[in-house]
């Protein structure tokens, strides 16, 4: 197995891990969203959890794209331009979490597993 087929398998695990993830977001008590939500106007709620459940969506399509089309993927032209695109993906995620938490500092936790993502997808990328 190529380094470029490990990276995918641990892609797909990765971002299954992340739909599930996002799918607790309403319950996690560290986001609060139990008494955050309710505070925001009907607008801005209703965004923010539209929001989540793309995220989720993508999240599990990627895992399923990786888990089940590796090959196609760690082709030029479509595959090598999804690959790229997850990359762009987790690369603006990771922006994030240094320019729009308002001075709280980021989590070194978080940060460490956004580029494990862009590195999952980043290297099958470049070898392609």
């Amino acid at each position: 197995m190529s380094i470029s087929f490990t990276c995918l398998a641990a892609g797909g695990i990765y971002h299954l891990f992340f739909g599930f993830f996002h799918a607790k977001f309403w319950t996690f008590g560290f986001l609060n969203w139990r008494e955050e939500l309710p505070r925001m106007t009907p607008i801005n709620r209703a965004v923010i959890q539209m929001l989540n459940i793309a995220v989720l969506v993508f999240m599990f399509l990627i895992a399923y794209i990786s888990l089940r089309y590796t090959q196609e993927l760690l082709t030029p032209g479509l595959g090598k331009t999804i690959l790229f695109g997850v990359v762009i993906f987790w690369a603006a995620r990771l922006a994030g979490e240094f320019t729009l938490k308002d001075g709280t500092s980021a989590n070194r936790k978080l940060v460490a597993a956004l580029i494990s993502g862009i590195l999952l997808y980043l290297i099958p990328a470049i070898l392609i």
